[in-house]
């Protein structure tokens, strides 16, 4: 059973990508594939100086990802750019597990519908939780108000999401409602 996971920015993507794990999933987290890519890709870092430039750069000469950010998402151009160089280093690693045998495979994708990648799995969830509730999360996490905004604007409304996902999950509880929640679907689907 090949499951792809997603959800509003926000929404607990990540938690539930965990509890997937911790109930005995096989999971590929493409946030981390991303962080991975960025820290150790020569090849990847040296594409995106060349298309961004060295102001990308932290004081080590790292790939700086909060300036990164700020450089492609006001423009749509330098995003789908950004894309193209990242996203099918991510989709080879994970369609190389879809490749093997794993009684569940969890895939996070946050832009699994926008992309048009769920025919590539037997069940899509998506993470959902209150609009409140979301903001508070991003807020937390150091974002501000505009940069919600932007965000959200990058993305199908999380209601396209729900309509479209075969399984939704709500956090807007404890982490333990959501870990209960995670346990049902894996009950479900290994049934199957």
């Amino acid at each position: 059973m090949n499951i792809g996971l997603t959800g509003g920015l926000g929404c607990g993507k990540s938690t539930a990508l965990a509890f997937f794990r911790e109930a005995g999933a096989v999971t590929v987290d493409t946030d981390a594939l991303v962080h991975d890519f960025l820290r150790s890709d020569e090849e990847l870092i040296t594409e995106l100086r060349e298309a961004f430039g060295d102001e990308i750069l932290d004081a080590q000469g790292m790939i700086d990802r909060s300036k990164l950010a700020r450089k492609v998402f006001n423009n749509s151009e330098a995003l789908a750019l950004l894309e193209s160089l990242v996203h099918p280093r991510v989709r080879s690693v994970w369609m190389r597990k879809l490749g093997e045998s794993h009684p569940v495979l969890v895939v996070e994708i946050p832009l699994l519908f926008e992309k048009e990648l769920q025919e590539n799995f037997s069940l899509t969830v998506c993470l959902s939780c209150d609009p409140e509730v979301q903001h508070k999360r991003l807020k937390a996490k150091g974002m501000s108000n505009s940069q919600i905004q932007q965000r959200k604007l990058r993305q199908l409304s999380l209601d396209d999401k729900m309509r479209r996902a075969d399984i939704i999950l709500y956090n807007n509880g404890s982490l333990e409602h959501l870990r209960e929640q995670v346990g049902h679907v894996m009950r479900q689907t290994c049934e199957h």
